[in-house]
């Protein structure tokens, strides 16, 4: 037998001294460590969600000005989508059973071309469609305007 077959024990015994009985742990210790595991994997897990999810929810701005539409999140990293009204095409709710009874969706709007905006799950989202749809008429005479106050310059 080489060193790494025998035990602590067997290489600790003296001349003579004989081991009469082995002990083995038993099986409710693997259990424990395991769930400690889990439960604590899972604690950990639901605190990076959680302060991801904040550090989401305080950082983004979803908003209509009478010439666009703007989303912006982030804090380290910010990202920023801006949609001209004049460029809007269609503008589509998408809202679950549960969106709907808690009132929460997701608008998106179909610009010119491939580009499409769309909002993370918003409160009131058929509100926000109408007010979209209510400013776009004037879209087009602001940026006329612009366009005029520009070439009057």
């Amino acid at each position: 037998m080489t060193k790494r077959d025998t035990s602590y024990v067997e290489r600790a015994l003296a001349p003579g001294e004989t081991i009469e009985a082995r002990a083995r742990l038993h099986w409710v210790l693997w259990l424990r460590a395991w769930l400690a595991l889990i439960i604590l994997g899972v604690v950990l897990i639901g605190i990076y969600i959680f302060v991801r999810d904040v550090l989401f929810l305080s950082s983004t701005e979803v908003a209509l000005t009478n010439r666009r539409l703007v989303f912006k999140t982030g804090i380290f990293h910010r990202q920023t989508s801006d949609l001209i009204l004049s460029s809007i095409e269609a503008v589509k709710i998408d809202q679950s059973f549960w969106g709907r009874l808690l009132n929460y969706g997701r608008v998106s709007v179909h610009g010119t071309g491939d580009e499409v905006w769309r909002t993370p799950l918003i409160s009131r989202p058929v509100e926000f469609r109408r007010a979209i749809a209510a400013i776009r008429p004037g879209a087009l005479a602001a940026a006329l305007d612009d366009v005029r106050a520009g070439s009057s310059s």
